[in-house]
């Protein structure tokens, strides 16, 4: 139960500074207001979850990403208490290249942020 808030607690965070981050695009998180799945999420939960999805240029800044992020694990199973991410185009998902799952673990949200927005600025350009 513990695990399970601040790894929601952190994803509601994430997503919304992701939200404001020029290399972001498709955003889909259920805990922001404007997300098509609000609503209903709205209806059926307590909380939004810990997965964030979003769209990168390309798979090359995806990749990169991920590979430059020291705080993102690169993994297919989520749910653990480190934050991990995976490119589902990479396992033949019909999926645009530049697609991310983020998987938000439990370390302290804004060093995570801190991390993450470094790794988004360095593809960025």
């Amino acid at each position: 139960e513990v695990r399970f808030d601040r790894m929601c607690s952190s994803a509601e965070t994430i997503a919304r500074k992701l939200r404001a981050h020029r290399a972001v695009s498709g955003l889909r998180y259920p805990g922001l207001d404007g997300d098509p799945s609000h609503n209903l999420a709205r209806a059926q939960m307590e909380r939004f979850g810990f997965l964030i999805s979003f769209e990168l240029p390309s798979e090359q800044k995806a990749e990169g990403f991920i590979d430059d992020c020291p705080l993102i694990e690169s993994a297919t199973s989520f749910g653990g208490v480190h934050t991990s991410a995976e490119r589902r185009a990479k396992r033949g998902d019909a999926v645009p290249p530049g697609f991310v799952r983020l998987s938000i673990g439990c370390e302290p949200v804004e060093e995570l942020w801190q991390a993450i927005e470094a790794s988004l600025d360095k593809i960025a350009g």
